[in-house]
């Protein structure tokens, strides 16, 4: 049997027991002391100041607990829930080859420009509170959740593909009219997210979690409708007068649906306010038609779902 040694930190503060007696001696001089006022006025000054005293034991008692906890426990504990500052995750820092990404945060730990973004939580996500987790990218990119909810009423199908799932915010409300998700994305920390906020949401049983190139897995895949929607490259393409999909997509937009149509012609594509209409004449082929369907949130232009195949109307009959 392996014998593991184990790391004490050494402290100079008091131990937990010696800080509980000075709390239980904190209570018997406030309650003493109360009992000798005779002014309304001294009675509060006395509770102030036993406040400001049973606030600064207790950080006592928590620091020194620390100091007295062998360094293997106090990893451990790293992970566990941290309810003061509503973490509800045991995943706030992942690391992604080199570089550490938080993806879970609070108002006051969310980066300066995010913040525009916090008050929008519970619309990305209603179970925000229940430890959603999203990298920085997550925050301006995912669909919101009325919005990923009636996307997937109208692709309500068997088998769906999310060619780039994000944090999930599609799959998971694909989750709930479909019978099976194909989640696929190439970052490995976004998949992380994805797979944790769908257990919050109880439907990570019917998504299948795939980390890999869209484009490459495309000759091996099979599904009745797929749901596209790659980066847009971030909020700065709201500075453009005209969304070009062709170009300003990373991967090429009109080569990502044109490859994906040879999958299923049931596409759905979630695309900026400011996409070019005329490309989207150009995907449906000659002949062919699409619906382009306006997205508001909040009385805005938020953005185009473009429905392809039998998406268009009234989805696929089932």
């Amino acid at each position: 049997m392996e014998n593991k040694k184990f790391n004490y930190v050494k402290t100079k503060s008091k131990k937990p027991f010696a800080c509980k007696l000075d709390l239980k001696r904190s209570i018997q001089k406030f309650y003493s002391g109360a009992a000798k006022c005779s002014r309304k006025s001294q009675a509060e000054s006395l509770v102030v100041k036993w406040k400001r005293r049973k606030l600064n034991v207790e950080q006592q008692i928590e620091d020194s607990e620390k100091s007295h906890t062998p360094s293997f426990l106090l990893q451990k504990n790293k992970k566990t829930i941290a309810s003061k500052n509503k973490v509800t995750s045991s995943l706030d820092l992942v690391k992604y080859g080199n570089e550490e990404k938080n993806i879970s945060h609070t108002q006051e730990t969310i980066p300066n420009e995010l913040k525009k973004y916090w008050n929008q939580r519970y619309a990305l996500f209603s179970l925000f509170d229940s430890g959603i987790l999203m990298d920085a990218e997550g925050w301006y990119s995912v669909t919101p959740e009325s919005i990923a909810q009636q996307i997937a009423e109208r692709c309500r199908c068997n088998i769906i593909i999310d060619a780039f799932c994000g944090v999930g915010g599609n799959a998971i409300q694909f989750a709930k009219t479909c019978n099976r998700v194909i989640a696929i994305d190439i970052d490995e920390t976004k998949l992380l997210c994805a797979k944790h906020n769908a257990e919050l949401y109880g439907v990570e049983d019917r998504i299948e979690f795939i980390k890999g190139d869209y484009l490459k897995l495309i000759p091996k895949l099979k599904a009745d409708v797929i749901f596209l929607s790659p980066p847009w490259g971030g909020p700065t393409y709201q500075k453009f007068g005209t969304f070009d999909i062709k170009t300003m997509i990373a991967l090429d937009g009109i080569k990502v649906f044109r490859e994906s149509a040879n999958i299923t012609k049931n596409i759905a594509y979630y695309l900026p306010r400011n996409v070019d209409l005329d490309q989207l004449g150009v995907l449906a082929g000659p002949g062919n038609t699409c619906e382009a369907q306006k997205i508001y949130l909040n009385g805005f232009l938020k953005s185009f779902t473009v429905y392809f195949g039998d998406l268009q109307n009234y989805g696929i009959k089932s």
